[in-house]
């Protein structure tokens, strides 16, 4: 591939992005892609508004590799790029082994670093290599996509790679063509690591067999992409299309009429954006069955990772997994929020509702657990109704019930979270007021 060509299709991948980038950082390990990369987009200012500058991070895990920052200053200060390095310490005992270890801190260390866009220098290859390790360990559709040209990951930099369908013999000729110079990790030959093994023994051999069978698997990748993609645009269809009016909840009775399939393929899409790991496809199929379940509407709180599988009645939703607190009251001058058993109490004023503003003004307010024996009247001249009753017919989840926020006001009770605010504290039409929410049943 000429070096004109391969300049063309980063300056082309460059202005496809989906938001104007002028600042990009590469991360730059001193190896010959990212070499390239960064010389390649150094060339390309001369025609693209581009603030470019590199990163280089010090793993510390092969001998003499303190060297290779001095090898991306001189890199860096030949072409104008200003470099920053950062060390970072691997947690030898990763559970996904050393190379995770790494690839993790490297990420945190690139993501603190606080830019637009950081581009990275995978290439075909490496492409084809992790659908490849992908496929191998059980990845579903998502898995075997393989790595994205363009990922926006949340609030860290738009992540870039414009170089994912360029083969590494392209890169390789680019850096002789222009008389670069590069580190090669010797860790790279060690086939005692996984993808190293990949990399160095298998697929060489699959291509002396399969010629261009690197290619072939970097193509599957990208249509599993696609068809992962699509399968994500399904799920917040039917994340839409099952929400019950008025509430982030969804409908049980509706999502029972799904297909397993579909049902799992929504449960992975909300997982995926509540940044939980994705279960095992057994695992998956345990959530689904009890969800499903006949029993689960009488009450199921399913702890998944940091999240939880909610079930009453006729919703289900997905919500923080809640851990118990040892709180069981707590003097409260109404600052605008305090934390309370895994959630949040917050206040806004009102005009005509929620609690009257004056009832409050003075008096001595503290947020309780139930004790047992509360009761509460709703309305004016209505009955007195106990709390038990009160929090079934106002749907509260049974594994909430114990922890939910009472709010006493000079000993008398005044409110209830998810049930409402006792007759006597009541705003009228005109009066201030303040309502009262408690964020674990905003679901």
């Amino acid at each position: 591939m000429p070096s004109t060509e391969l300049a063309g299709r980063v300056a082309g991948s460059w202005r496809q992005l989906p938001q104007p980038a002028r600042r990009v950082r590469v991360g730059l390990s001193g190896g010959l892609d990212s070499t390239v990369l960064l010389h390649l987009l150094a060339s390309l200012r001369q025609t693209l508004p581009l603030q470019l500058s590199a990163a280089h991070v010090q793993h510390g895990l092969v001998a003499g590799s303190a060297a290779w920052a001095d090898d991306c200053r001189r890199l860096c200060d030949g072409l104008g790029v200003p470099l920053v390095v950062s060390a970072v310490q691997v947690d030898r005992h990763h559970p996904g082994g050393l190379e995770a270890a790494a690839r993790d801190a490297r990420r945190e260390a690139l993501a603190a670093l606080g830019d637009e866009v950081l581009a990275l220098a995978h290439h075909r290859d490496d492409q084809a290599e992790t659908v490849l390790f992908r496929a191998i360990r059980g990845a579903g559709v998502r898995g075997a996509g393989g790595m994205r040209p363009v990922v926006a990951a949340g609030p860290g930099p738009l992540v870039w790679r414009p170089l994912l369908a360029v083969p590494r013999s392209a890169l390789l000729a680019y850096a002789r063509a222009h008389c670069l110079a590069w580190v090669d990790d010797p860790s790279n030959a060690d086939s005692g690591f996984s993808r190293n093994f990949l990399r160095n023994e298998v697929l060489p051999l699959v291509e002396s067999r399969f010629p261009g069978a690197a290619a072939v698997l970097a193509r599957m990748g990208r249509l599993c992409g696609e068809a992962a993609g699509m399968l994500d645009e399904l799920a917040a269809l039917d994340l839409t299309a099952l929400r019950l009016p008025g509430s982030q909840r969804l409908g049980r009775e509706a999502t029972l009429r799904l297909s397993s399939a579909r049902l799992r393929n929504l449960l992975r899409f909300m997982l995926l954006e509540a940044g939980e790991a994705m279960p095992d496809e057994d695992r998956l199929r345990e959530i689904e069955r009890q969800l499903c379940s006949p029993g689960a509407a009488e009450g199921l709180c399913l702890p998944i990772g940091k999240s939880a599988l909610c079930v009453y009645r006729e919703a289900w939703w997905l919500a923080p997994a809640r851990h118990d607190a040892a709180l069981i009251s707590l003097a409260w001058s109404l600052e605008p929020s305090v934390r309370w058993a895994g959630g949040v109490v917050k206040w806004r004023e009102t005009v005509g509702e929620g609690l009257a503003a004056a009832a409050l003004a003075g008096g001595v307010c503290e947020l309780r657990r139930r004790a047992g024996g509360e009761r509460m009247r709703l309305r004016a001249g209505g009955p007195s109704r106990s709390l038990k009753n009160l929090l079934q017919e106002a749907g509260v989840p049974p594994w909430l019930r114990d922890d939910l926020p009472l709010l006493w006001v000079d000993g008398r009770l005044a409110w209830i979270a998810g049930v409402g605010v006792a007759a006597e504290f009541r705003c009228r039409p005109g009066e201030s007021g303040v309502v009262l929410n408690w964020s674990v049943l905003a679901g």
